[in-house]
């Protein structure tokens, strides 16, 4: 194949496959963000929280994101978790 040839194979676009590359992108980032931890620094500056206040919020609200053990010393929370938790508390602020 010659390099024209190559170039104007390369040009062409395959119909209907442009929505399956963004929904492919929406569901990476999604998984990525399921997958990724944050440790208590990210989660105070996530949520304006004291570490004090996080703490009573684990021991106290059964709908703030569970803990998971990184080490014996150390904890993380699931970045997804910890949005839909501030979506949450936002949603309930806007219904009062």
């Amino acid at each position: 194949m010659s390099k024209q040839e190559h170039a104007a194979v390369s040009r062409q676009s395959i119909p209907n496959c442009q929505g399956v590359a963004a929904d492919a992108s929406l569901t990476t980032r999604q998984l990525d963000k399921a997958s990724r931890i944050l440790r208590m620094k990210e989660l105070v500056e996530r949520t304006g929280l004291s570490r004090a206040t996080i703490y009573v919020l684990i021991a106290s609200d059964p709908m703030f994101p569970k803990k998971i053990p990184l080490t014996e010393r150390a904890i993380g929370f699931l970045e997804l978790d910890v949005e839909r938790w501030i979506a949450s508390r936002a949603e309930a602020r806007a219904a009062t």
